[in-house]
């Protein structure tokens, strides 16, 4: 099985208190967390279900924290 590999790129927003995706290559993909651990768990599924992936699929995900 071959992994499908994305960099997703997250940010601090200091005035709601939350991390969020800043950029990404899969359209559509935005959402945020109170933590980045939380905004981890988040992120596989929202990409699966985005592309049409099977629940299945592996995923390697980078995450780059970025500065707004």
């Amino acid at each position: 099985m071959m992994a499908r590999t994305f960099t997703v790129r997250c940010a601090w927003n200091e005035a709601a208190g939350v991390f969020f995706v800043h950029d990404s290559p899969v359209p559509g993909l935005a959402t945020e967390a109170p933590t980045m651990p939380a905004l981890l768990c988040k992120l596989p599924g929202m990409i699966r279900d985005l592309l049409g992936l099977e629940d299945d699929a592996y995923l390697d995900i980078y995450v780059e924290r970025v500065k707004r």
